[in-house]
């Protein structure tokens, strides 16, 4: 269970413990309605309060966040390279070839599976998750409430992406709503009634076959990125799910090459990046001859 301690200044003087929370510590709603059902859950001095309690200024306030667990089979042989890791949050560069969660057709092989085996069975939060042949970096928040902050806040995300075709603009902002609502497609559309989506791009290389761009997207709907490039007709190399062929690599090449966010706790910007796998290497250095 993991300890968050606050000192009260003078301006958070008489408010409810709740508000406080809440509203100036970013607290969930869930989490906190979760802490209320926790037995000492909340300590003001030393002393548990409840969360209409009022706090005070110069006192310690100290929240312990209560955590499910996590029934993912652990599977110690699996590898991730760690980037960064803290009590709060873990920030891995995730391989080819592995999903985030268990499914039908990956029972053991996923980063569930790893952090099982590494963590026990504590419960884990994916902020961000990646596409099973997607690379890079990944953020696991080690409790609710930092994943929740991360979920909230957001932060930048920077892609590596090799499309078919030449881009008629060099650069520019893919703006169109994506729907995700019929899991039986287990694809995203362009569609009028989804979710406003938008794309910032810039190529950053072409060999009149392939182009290098460099991907921010403003939004995070599921499939985002492979979606809009196969909306402006140049699909992903890779991506056959949305039109990209086979020919120069055996999956969608993209590759989240970096990641900057502020810590959820202490408020710490941090910045992450991520090299390119030997595949996508490979292709970068024909586009860039």
């Amino acid at each position: 269970m993991r300890e968050l301690v606050f000192d009260i200044t003078d301006e958070h003087d008489g408010k409810q413990a709740y508000h406080y929370l809440r509203y100036c510590c970013n607290f969930s709603y869930a989490l906190i309605v979760k802490m209320r059902h926790t037995k000492n859950s909340l300590l003001l001095d030393g002393v548990p309060i409840r969360t209409i309690d009022r706090i005070k200024a110069g006192a310690v306030l100290k929240a312990y966040i209560p955590e499910g667990e996590s029934y993912f089979a652990p599977n110690p042989d699996l590898e991730i390279t760690t980037l960064f890791e803290d009590e709060d949050i873990v920030v891995f560069d995730k391989p080819v070839n592995m999903p985030v969660h268990p499914s039908k057709n990956h029972q053991t092989d996923t980063v569930a599976n790893y952090c099982a085996a590494r963590y026990g069975n504590a419960k884990f939060h994916v902020v961000g998750r990646l596409d099973m042949d997607t690379s890079g970096i990944i953020v696991i928040g080690r409790h609710s409430h930092a994943a929740a902050v991360l979920t909230k806040n957001g932060g930048e995300k920077e892609y590596i992406a090799i499309v078919e075709g030449v881009l008629e603009k060099p650069a520019g902002i893919i703006d169109a709503p994506i729907d995700d609502s019929d899991p039986a497609l287990h694809k995203s559309f362009i569609a009028e009634t989804g979710y406003p989506s938008v794309t910032e791009y810039e190529a950053i290389g072409t060999n009149g076959v392939l182009t290098a761009v460099r991907v921010r997207p403003k939004t995070g709907r599921t499939h985002q990125i492979r979606v809009h490039f196969a909306y402006i007709g140049h699909p992903l190399c890779g991506d056959e799910l949305y039109g990209g062929s086979l020919e120069h690599i055996k999956r969608q090449a993209l590759h989240r090459g970096r990641m900057k966010f502020e810590h959820p706790v202490t408020g710490e910007m941090l910045e992450f990046e991520s090299e390119l796998p030997e595949d996508m290497k490979k292709l970068m250095e024909e586009i860039m001859k």
